[in-house]
């Protein structure tokens, strides 16, 4: 006789066999017994959790000689043919090869007929999800009025593909997953009748790597004997079998992990990855075990957990380590990671960076704590006798408002402190209208009155400067800046393209009479410059002036490069931003909160005027 699997050989045979499935048992054997039953029921469920097992046994609880019954006799030959699948008038359809609507048809013409010998007529139809909407209509008139003997039971793991209209025909059953208490136990039973000795760390593995799922156990219990032969069955062996963790290791790297020991979760999972373990099916355990330390440390039910009375107490032992915060934390980092491990190329790379990063956590800090500090901070800086150094400079030059420095207040005092920078040039006085010539008129104007930077260096080295070279100016050539600057402000309110391309213009002369702009033959500026352009430039520019000067227009090159408008702002705004950086890194207030709340500096940001 030929080996039978241990998921057939220990197949369910009675209500009372069924593992996991109390609410089904129950409910269809009380309509039995009250003569109740349905003529149509749909199972539906993940795989191996006894949707097919349970037809059958209904099947028999219906046809059995001494029934109906609850408890059907396993004797009588209905019983022993149903079991066995040979029964005439019990079918089992195959929902995935049976799709198609002829198929329908001909079962329907066998419906009126009377079974040849049993009680009942009964249809199982397997993944019935598979049957195309044609097969569907024509079952829906025979499901809402069937002949008295005729019974289908449908079973499907996918009960959302099955149309609204069949569901509205049937009683419908949900299969749970069945708990890994109950595998565990129901596989010693197993193990005890084949006398097979195994340790409680091996049934454990092969309970938890079911998933749920009895008929899985039973194909992996049937995998790790026939790999151990005569020898006794050890978690060690069987983790090493199925590729799997041992719930020691889980908890070790668990433990690493909430004590922050990044050499020691590198290490477990180097051991892992040279014993030859799937990692990525370490991380899914992983997760699982970080979920169970979270639910023990919530408390509540021990259900919950569904754990052994061992692994139950290290997993509270663990939980008390750490506080409940902390804990969902790391399972909110690791699931997001767990992602990257099953897709990446490298998972234990994946998973080791994962490791690293959850490990150097920074810590938490109440809010509570977070309000005692800063209470105490203005406490402190309430009985300062001293308020905050003045600062030097005029105002406005750096950057920096010395009127808007905090100084301590109490509590509730008010919004937080601002540093607002001043970039308002003083205003310019100069005399003459100003003129301006056509782009195509260009010439060398006289030497430079006020150079804004003398230069040694030859034309073709100068002309590569940077703007940063060009910051080295006198206090004149500082004043003619600010006053060009303000010419192109009041311009750009009404021509700001005009303003633009004078903007990126070296400023090689201005004085009053001239002032004169060096571009680069080839540049996107001075073609924007057309001489309607220059015009209304030039007669903004004597509005704002009030004094006739000229603008020229200058493309030769010069040993002696003057600064842009633009290169100037930056300049200026640069050296606000880095006095302003100084100057709220020194301040005492600062200084005082970024100790208490051990904090750092990242960013200061200038006012803008208004």
């Amino acid at each position: 006789m030929s080996y039978v699997v241990l998921a057939r050989k220990w197949r369910p045979q009675t209500f009372d066999d069924l593992i996991g499935q109390g609410h089904v048992s129950r409910t269809l054997g009380n309509a039995i017994a009250a003569g109740r039953v349905a003529h149509a029921f749909l199972f539906t469920g993940v795989r191996g959790v006894g949707k097919t097992t349970s037809a059958r046994i209904l099947a028999k609880a219906l046809n059995c000689a001494k029934g109906p019954t609850a408890s059907p006799c396993l004797e009588c030959s209905q019983c022993r043919e149903i079991g066995e699948g040979s029964d005439l008038d019990v079918f089992e359809i195959d929902g995935a090869t049976y799709t198609g609507i002829d198929k329908v048809r001909e079962l329907q013409e066998t419906l009126p007929y009377r079974p040849s010998r049993d009680r009942y007529k009964i249809f199982i139809v397997d993944e019935v999800h598979m049957l195309s909407q044609a097969a569907w209509n024509a079952f829906l008139k025979t499901l809402e009025e069937p002949p008295p003997h005729v019974k289908f039971i449908f079973a499907t793991t996918e009960a959302h593909k099955v149309p609204i209209t069949i569901l509205s025909r049937c009683q419908r059953y949900d299969f749970k997953l069945i708990g890994t208490n109950d595998i565990a136990a129901r596989l010693r039973h197993v193990l005890e009748v084949e006398k097979v000795t195994a340790d409680e760390a091996a049934i454990r593995i092969v309970a938890r790597e079911a998933a749920g799922s009895m008929r899985d156990a039973m194909s992996l219990l049937d995998q790790v004997i026939a790999w151990a032969g005569e020898e006794t069955l050890t978690g060690d062996a069987v983790a090493r079998v199925l590729g799997v963790a041992e719930r020691s290791v889980l908890h070790r790297l668990g433990a690493a992990l909430v004590d922050g020991d990044a050499a020691t979760c590198l290490s477990v999972v180097g051991e892992l990855a040279e014993q030859g373990f799937s990692l990525t099916h370490v991380a899914r355990d992983f997760l699982q075990h970080l979920r169970d330390l979270v639910a023990a440390k919530v408390g509540g039910d021990p259900s919950q957990l569904d754990l052994a009375d061992t692994e139950l107490a290290d997993v509270r032992a663990l939980a008390s380590r750490a506080a409940l915060d902390d804990l969902s934390r790391i399972y909110l980092g690791f699931s997001r990671a767990f992602d990257d491990v099953a897709r990446s190329a490298q998972p234990r790379s994946a998973f080791e960076m994962a490791l690293v990063r959850l490990s150097h956590r920074p810590p938490l800090v109440a809010v509570d704590e977070l309000l005692a500090r800063i209470a105490e901070l203005e406490k402190r800086l309430s009985a300062e006798p001293h308020g905050p150094p003045e600062t030097s400079g005029p105002k406005g030059e750096a950057g920096y408002d010395p009127a808007a420095t905090p100084k301590a207040t109490p509590p509730n005092a008010g919004p937080p402190v601002t540093f607002k920078p001043t970039t308002k040039a003083p205003p310019v006085r100069a005399t003459g209208p100003l003129t301006t010539l056509p782009v195509a008129e260009r010439h060398a104007p006289a030497p430079l009155s006020v150079p804004l930077r003398e230069s040694t260096e030859p034309a073709s080295t100068a002309s590569s400067e940077t703007a940063k070279a060009r910051d080295v100016a006198t206090p004149e050539s500082i004043a003619s800046m600010r006053a060009w600057r303000s010419v192109l402000d009041g311009l750009a309110h009404e021509k700001p393209l005009v303003a633009s391309a004078l903007e990126h213009g070296e400023l090689r002369v201005f004085e009053v009479g001239r002032i004169v702009l060096g571009y680069d033959p080839d540049s996107f500026p001075l073609a924007q410059l057309t001489e309607a352009g220059l015009l209304d430039a030039g007669q903004l520019a004597t509005a704002t002036l009030g004094a006739p000067t000229t603008l020229f227009i200058e493309t030769t090159a010069r040993a002696t490069k003057g600064q842009t408008a633009a290169e100037s702002r930056n300049l200026e705004r640069q050296r606000q931003l880095d006095e302003a950086k100084v100057r709220v890194t020194n301040h005492p207030i600062v200084g005082a909160a970024m100790e208490l709340l051990r904090a750092e500096l990242r960013e200061v940001r200038l006012i803008e005027n208004t």
